[in-house]
């Protein structure tokens, strides 16, 4: 601005800039404005839909812990319909599964267990229900879904002897024995000591060791 202007004259500088430029610094404002408190509605929103998802699944453990299986489906619905976005709808998911697994309603538990695979965030909730539902699929007998299953990658190493250990169970499906007794040879290797799981592992490939040998290598 000329620093010879008048005072009127930078007055009437001031109110044509205003005049050209206001508008489009009003409506800036109320814009950013506008981002901000949505964005703060929209986090509040948020942590209040996961507190009411959370509330929920304490409902449903509880269910759980006394066998009320009517409740626990009524509050698995409610979280894969309403709260899909949390984790809670997920781990919902995964009990009722467990539940249909134990009642033998095998294509209900894969139903839901499918449902993890589709919709959870989380790469550790979809190797778990992937494994599971490796197992659910042993037992319905369609052993090549089984294995294309155990095939896809893993989050993690931790994983690995769990996929192998059921890549054992398909084996044995299969009446393949010795590939049995390897598998579960190579989970063990990788398996800790103190991991509760051990044990039937252990079990398993003593029960596959007798048979994986061959006549002429048998003891007398």
């Amino acid at each position: 601005m000329d620093t010879n202007l008048t005072d009127e004259e930078r007055l009437d500088l001031i109110k044509k800039w205003w005049r050209e430029n206001g508008s489009s610094i009003i409506t800036g404002v109320v814009l950013g404005l506008a981002v901000l408190f949505g964005s703060k509605a929209w986090f509040s929103y948020q942590e209040t839909n996961a507190q009411t998802a959370s509330n929920i699944y304490v409902t449903l453990m509880s269910a759980l812990e006394t066998g009320d299986a009517l409740a626990v489906a009524e509050k698995t619905g409610v979280l894969v319909s309403e709260y899909g976005g949390t984790p809670y709808a997920t781990l919902a998911a995964l009990a009722m599964a467990k539940i249909k697994i134990e009642a033998g309603e095998l294509n209900d538990a894969q139903a839901q267990l499918r449902w993890v695979l589709d919709n959870s965030k989380s790469e550790i909730f979809r190797d778990t229900a992937r494994l599971r539902l490796a197992r659910v699929l042993i037992a319905m007998e369609d052993l090549d879904a089984a294995e294309a299953l155990l095939q896809e990658p893993v989050s993690g190493n931790a994983f690995d002897p769990l996929y192998t250990e059921v890549k054992g169970d398909v084996n044995i499906a299969r009446g393949d024995i010795p590939a049995a007794h390897l598998a579960y040879q190579e989970a063990l290797a990788a398996t800790a000591a103190d991991s509760p799981g051990r044990y039937i592992l252990e079990l398993k490939y003593q029960g596959t060791q007798q048979a994986s040998v061959a006549p002429g290598e048998q003891q007398e």
